[in-house]
């Protein structure tokens, strides 16, 4: 189970690599979209919402059968500017070798997002829902550059979709 959990969350992570979300401009739609279609796939239930329609947040829940307590894993899908220039590989390549995944937010931060999608997504597709309260994966654009069109609108906006009990971000 360990090595096909590596494996797929390595073949996650490429794909994240290869949505190019430098901000500005962001443009982090279609890194949502494959998020949102992969946890939909899993059982999640999953939210598009955006202050601007190319950059939008996801956010995905299990639900429990009852009330309690929401777990929420935060992350983010923009990345800093990438010069490809200055890489030894294509910035949003996804190239493995010699064991390393190359490709801009390989680092900060989607190796993380890919982490958390695939193993609630693993939960998930195996039938474990929690007993009580909800899981919620948080994937918000515009964290590079201060998150007012991602994580600060958010929670102005909606904060009912996104309160919860404990969260887990990076760092």
């Amino acid at each position: 189970m360990t090595a096909d959990l590596q494996d797929e969350t390595t073949a996650v992570l490429q794909e994240l690599v290869r949505f190019n979300t430098v901000n500005p401009p962001g443009n982090e739609r279609p890194a949502i979209e494959y998020l949102a279609d992969y946890l939909e796939a899993a059982g999640f239930k999953a939210e598009i919402l955006g202050a601007e329609p190319e950059r939008p947040t996801l956010v995905a829940t299990l639900t429990g059968a009852s009330k309690g307590p929401v777990l929420c894993y935060l992350g983010h899908v923009d990345t800093v500017l990438a010069d490809p220039s200055e890489w030894q590989h294509d910035p949003w390549s996804g190239d493995v070798e010699d064991g390393y995944l190359w490709g801009r937010g390989a680092l900060d931060m989607k190796s993380q997002v890919a982490a958390e999608a695939v193993a609630a997504a693993a939960l998930a597709k195996e039938g474990w829902r929690p007993q009580r309260g909800a899981l919620k994966l948080v994937f918000v654009s515009d964290e590079e550059t201060g998150g007012d069109i991602g994580a600060h609108w958010l929670c102005e906006k909606h904060p009912d979709k996104v309160r919860c009990d404990m969260l887990i971000n990076e760092g």
